[in-house]
């Protein structure tokens, strides 16, 4: 009997000082607190004031936001931590509300959201260093603007990973609301945005991916009208090794400009094999250069920094390439009135060809040594339109003339109103359609010496 009521002495002794125990390790969490994940000290939290309670704490902190060219927004937060655990294993909730100290920035948020706007974000903690932090932003009904609010949700864990996810109905802003231009509409429907990834130790995202999408997006401006269905923009990037590697890729369900419309859209860019630490060393250089830029006029202070990052890369551009790094566009193709029109292209550059200082010899010897592949199918009609787009309607109807000599070397070929052909160069030989076709080369290189 007498260890029964120990064992229960002893839990309920636990029970009461977990709410204690939960406030000291909450005191030293937040002073631990600074950059959010993959954001490279572009927004970070700095805990001012934290006042330590048996059920709950109290802290203030400020959130700082420093974009380049501007000086840094600092916003105050307020948060109340509830020390009891919760069902879902949480061992603390930190509730984190924003409430302008001055009256300005006040009548600012009631005018924008309305009075009693709940701008509060709940994080749950938990005991493996876990976070899951969820928050609404409010909707906003004033005239030219439309936001039916939106839901973000943010988890972390201790191995440096997390996990972004931003969801929102509808946009809609015209010319009514200050600022906009007379004729200027734009909507937007079902926008999400999710991207994840993993912080690495020296503080940079290699490893991320990351996708936005939009149901629909709708642009009217006073001489043009534009919009796109499922339009999304993906984007991944891994490390391995010494070797970086990143790809884009943009694809549009429907989308039409004035009058022109396509259907299936695709483009993706990738570059692969990038010496990592020369990425590392651009990226700190980039941002050094934002951080000193001299405190000039805004045009001048973008035109001195845009001067600083061309020669950061032309200094870096050795070290960039020293891997032979593939670029590859595959594919960029969509489906017009015209037909089906489809190419792809890739560039392998050779290691270790650019050392020192730039000069005519080291490119042509990268040129000479790069291998280049590449496809094209367009309908001939989607060709003769570009060409009239030009200015020049005269050339149209002759496409189909200007292209016979190409075909007769067989370099392309044009069947049932289609234009193909394929492109292969390595070792300063290009082949066209799987025909030789130096001749070709020789004459493009001719004329542009010549100029």
């Amino acid at each position: 009997m007498k260890r029964l009521i120990f064992a229960v002495a002893v839990v309920l002794v636990a029970i009461a000082a977990a709410p204690l125990v939960t406030g000291l390790v909450m005191e030293r969490t937040l002073s631990q607190v600074g950059p959010f994940p993959g954001t490279r000290g572009t927004l970070s939290l700095e805990v001012t004031d934290y006042q330590r309670g048996y059920l709950e704490s109290h802290a203030e902190s400020a959130l700082l936001l420093r974009l380049p060219e501007r000086e840094p927004l600092r916003l105050t937060l307020t948060h109340r931590i509830d020390h009891w655990p919760g069902l879902d294993g949480r061992y603390a909730t930190v509730h984190t509300r924003w409430e302008p100290a001055d009256s300005a920035s006040r009548a600012t948020l009631a005018e924008l959201f309305g009075d009693g706007a709940d701008l509060t974000l709940s994080t749950a903690l938990y005991p493996t260093g876990g976070s899951r932090t969820t928050g609404r932003v409010p909707a906003i009904e004033r005239e030219g603007m439309e936001f039916t609010g939106a839901d973000l949700v943010l988890e972390t864990s201790t191995d440096g990973g997390f996990d972004y996810r931003f969801e929102t109905d509808r946009f809609a802003l015209d010319d009514q609301a200050v600022g906009v231009d007379p004729g200027t509409r734009l909507t937007t429907q079902g926008l999400r945005l999710a991207a994840s990834g993993q912080v690495a130790d020296d503080g940079f995202v290699w490893d991320g991916q990351g996708r936005l999408s939009l149901d629909r997006l709708q642009v009217v401006e006073a001489d043009r009208r534009s919009s796109a269905e499922d339009l999304s923009l993906a984007f991944e990037s891994a490390r391995e090794g010494d070797l970086f590697r990143f790809a884009v890729d943009y694809q549009a369900g429907a989308a039409t400009v004035d009058d022109e419309s396509l259907t299936d859209a695709r483009l993706r860019v990738a570059i692969e094999r990038l010496d990592a630490e020369a990425v590392r060393t651009v990226i700190q250089r980039l941002e050094e250069i934002r951080e000193h830029a001299p405190q000039t006029s805004r045009a001048a202070q973008r035109a001195d920094i845009e001067g600083a990052v061309g020669r950061v890369m032309q200094e870096a551009l050795p070290a960039l390439l020293s891997r032979g790094p593939r670029i590859s566009i595959d594919p960029l193709k969509a489906t017009t009135p015209e037909g089906d029109a489809e190419m792809a292209v890739s560039v392998e550059l050779p290691a270790d060809v650019i050392k020192g200082e730039p000069n005519p010899m080291m490119w042509m010897a990268l040129v000479s040594a790069m291998a280049v592949e590449g496809r094209l199918t367009m309908p001939l009609a989607l060709l003769e339109k570009q060409v009239a787009a030009q200015g020049d309607p005269g050339r149209a109807g002759d496409i189909k003339a200007q292209l016979a000599p190409l075909v007769e070397q067989g370099w392309v070929t044009v069947e049932d109103g289609v234009v193909k052909t394929t492109l292969d160069f390595r070792q300063g030989n290009l082949e066209l359609n799987g025909t030789p076709a130096n001749q070709l080369l020789n004459m493009a290189l001719g004329a542009t010496t010549g100029q």
